[in-house]
Formats: C-alpha cells, structure tokens, sequence
C-alpha cells in the first residue's frame, strides 16, 4: 500500500517527473513488484534465518565439514548471477510490451464505436491481438529463462552440495579426520543448507525479474506542496515579452507579445494548429520559455515557476470529470464554501440540472449521464468555486451547437472580477463582442 500510495502521490503532484506511472505501472508492474520482489525478499529473510540455525548447529559439530558443505551450497551461484543478467533484460522487454498492451486495450474501447462506424472492427481486433501476442510471448520467454536457470540452480546446488561433499567426507572419514556419525549428521543437516540455498536462489532470480520496474518506482520523486500563497500578490497584470518556445526542437511560439491586465476578457483566436494550448501550458508555467520573458505584476516568473498555477482556474476542452458525484467533482473533495458553491452553480447555470438530480448525483463515467452542455457547465462551476485570479478556457465551446455555446460563453463573461482568456479558432461574432480585447496570434507571429 505505501509503494502504491508514493505512486499515486508523484501521479497527483509530480506529473512532469511520472511521465511512465501508467495504467500498466499501477495495476501490472507493481502487482509484480509485490509478488515477486517483496515476497521474494520476506522468503530470503526466513531462508536466511534457516540457514544460520543449521549452521550453528553444524559448526558445533564439526567445522571442517561445514565449511566444506556450505561452500559447495553456494557454487550455483555462479550460475545464478549469468542468468540473472538475461532475466533483467528479459524482464525489461516484458515490461515494455505489457505497457503498450494496456495502452492499446484503453484505445481499443475508446475506438470501438468508430470502428464499428467504418466498418474496421476487424482491424481493430487484429491490432489488439497482435499487442497481446507480443506481450505474451515476451513473459513466455521471461518464465521460459526464470524456470530454465531455476531448475540449473538447482541441479548443481544437488550435484556440489550433496555428492562432492559426501565424496570428501568420506575420504576425511577413512582418514580418521572425522567419524562416520559426525559425517552422517552434516550430510543430513546439509539440506538445511541446500534448500535454503535454492530457494534464496530462486528469489533473487524474481528479483531480477522485477527489476526494470523497481527502478522505474525508485526514480519517482514526490514533492508535496500545497502551500496556497500567492508568490507575487493579488493578480494585477501579466506580460510576454517577444517569448521564443520550443518543443522537441521545434519552435511553436515564435516572438510573442502579450499584454493581460486584471478583470479583462481576452480573446486570442489563432487556426488550428497554432499552438494554443503549447501557449496556455507555458502561461501555466509548465513549459520552460526559450527566449524572452514572462512577467507577472512586474516579477520574471522563474524566481517561482511552480506556484504560477494559483492564480489559474483551467476550463479544458474536453472536460475532465470523475465517476463521482456533481458536488465532488466541483470541489474535487475540498472543504465546502457554501458561498462559493453557491455562486458557482448561479454563474454555470447548473441550477436546473441540481434542482433535478440534486449535489449528491453520480455523473457516469466521463461524465456519461450529462449532455454536452451539462458537462460543460461543471467544468466552468469548479473554475468558479476554486476562485482563482484568471479563468483560462480552451475551445471551451468547440464542441458544442452555437446556441449552447452562445450560453456558455454568457455564463463565461458574467464571472465579475475575473480576468478570462479564452482561446479558440472559430467563434460567432456576437460571442466576440463580448471581450474586451480580441487578439488574433496567427497575425503576430
């Protein structure tokens, strides 16, 4: 529970740093780190426990035989360690695979509508098989190595540690270096040496086996703040000066200039694939500017780049919302300001959809048991109830019909005493009508 919590916490608050925590990494990989590795270490400590008894006993008895069984014990070892090297690497390819596997299932049944649409649902199919395939030949191939240097292991663990020792006894018997019963009650005690042997062999092979995702877990970084003080004051203004940024090389946003002051509605249109939401990420400080500067009331925003979100609220395109209940996905658990609630619902126009279903209603998954407009209005009710300096909203209507849209962009611009941008490719001229400034970036740059 504690590795799953530290992976959901670096989920939360570590985004950036837990590009690989994935569907697989939290149900796959760290099922595989308890049952192999963390099992496999509480069966060494219990096999190491054996062992030290049984050589206490034996050293008492004879400490030349011992030594002589317990170094034979630990020769397959050797083999151990060879076969561990390709376990790793085995286990690596497994983990790969596994990953795309997942990934592949969600798009599988994200898809499956359109295929069926464009009557592709075979293909789909093919391509699921083929992943699965893949994924299941390399854990083949992985138990295939595990069991083949397991049954090694344990066959020269026998063969040294049961009859050269015995052979050696023997001879140290009828040199009168020992006696028979001396040599009998070792050889006996011997497997007390051999299986703890073995099986501490085998869990280091299951160790190796995981890994590739142990490390993946241990670079986690988890960084918990929620210190909600705003690092330059109440939001008054913010600038980009001739900001250059750049991603995977590529320049996206070439020499801009914008000028933001406190309460304005601000609309930047620009075509698709313009890079509007390359620009709302790094006003969100989460993309690192190459050239220029980024001022907030007059403060260079890398002095404290990571707290720029506070005076941010974030209307997504496609709204994210939890299988949970209206209230909660308003508050997103938080303790409740009913004076905030209540404005939010008033300013979103989600009073009829309450007043039907009330607070405590669960939405579906992704929102499934709401129209468009209804999820919409949610995802502009929590921009409100978090009562930030600045609603950011993208495409926020793109999706909907111009009479919707129409609504949501009224309940948008009625938000008093906030600053709004909006970016968007396409909108009516009587939504624009409604900004204080309309800027369009395809001709600034």
């Amino acid at each position: 529970m504690k590795i799953k919590s530290r992976a959901a916490l670096c989920l939360i608050f570590n985004p950036v740093v837990a590009k690989e925590v994935d569907t697989s990494f939290l149900t796959n990989d760290l099922k595989q780190i308890e049952i192999n590795k963390i099992a496999a270490e509480l069966e060494i400590i219990t096999n190491i426990i054996q062992l030290t008894l049984a050589l206490i006993f034996a050293l008492y008895n004879s400490i030349l035989l011992t030594i002589i069984f317990l170094f034979a014990s630990f020769i397959p070892g050797i083999s151990q360690h060879l076969f561990g090297i390709s376990i790793e690497k085995s286990s690596r390819r497994w983990e790969q695979k596994n990953s795309n596997y997942t990934e592949i299932v969600k798009e599988t049944q994200n898809i499956s509508e359109t295929a069926r649409l464009y009557n592709s649902r075979q293909n789909i199919w093919k391509r699921f098989r083929a992943s699965a395939l893949q994924m299941e030949k390399s854990l083949f191939r992985l138990n295939c190595l595990r069991g083949f240097s397991n049954e090694t292991v344990e066959l020269l663990a026998y063969a040294f540690s049961m009859l050269i020792p015995t052979a050696v006894g023997v001879f140290l018997v009828k040199e009168n270096s020992v006696t028979l019963g001396t040599l009998m009650m070792i050889s006996t005690l011997s497997n007390s040496f051999v299986n703890p042997t073995i099986s501490i062999f085998y869990s280091l092979n299951n160790i190796k086996a995981t890994k590739p995702m142990w490390n993946k877990f241990t670079k986690l970084n988890v960084v918990i703040n929620e210190n909600n003080n705003l690092p330059f004051g109440d939001f008054a203004e913010l600038s980009l000066q001739n900001i250059f940024v750049e991603l995977g090389n590529h320049t996206i946003i070439d020499n801009l200039s914008l000028n933001i002051r406190q309460g304005e509605k601000v609309l930047l249109m620009a075509p698709s694939g313009w890079g509007k939401t390359t620009l709302l990420e790094t006003l969100l400080g989460l993309i690192p500017i190459k050239e220029g500067k980024y001022l907030l009331n007059g403060n260079d925003i890398k002095k404290k780049k990571s707290k720029i979100y506070l005076y941010f609220s974030y209307i997504n395109q496609q709204p994210k919302l939890l299988n949970d209940t209206i209230l909660y996905n308003i508050t997103l658990g938080n303790k409740i300001s009913e004076q905030l609630l209540k404005k939010a619902i008033n300013v979103s126009g989600l009073n009829i959809l309450i007043q039907k279903k009330g607070l405590d209603y669960v939405i579906g998954q992704d929102g499934d048991k709401l129209s468009g407009g209804q999820k919409q209005r949610i995802e502009i009710a929590r921009a409100v109830y978090f009562d930030r300096s600045i609603i950011i909203a993208d495409e926020a209507t793109s999706s909907l019909d111009d009479k919707l849209s129409q609504e949501i962009h009224n309940a948008l611009i009625s938000v008093k005493d906030k600053t709004i941008i909006e970016v968007a490719h396409k909108i009516s001229d009587n939504e624009k009508n409604q900004f204080d400034k309309v800027v369009k970036l395809d001709k600034l740059n």
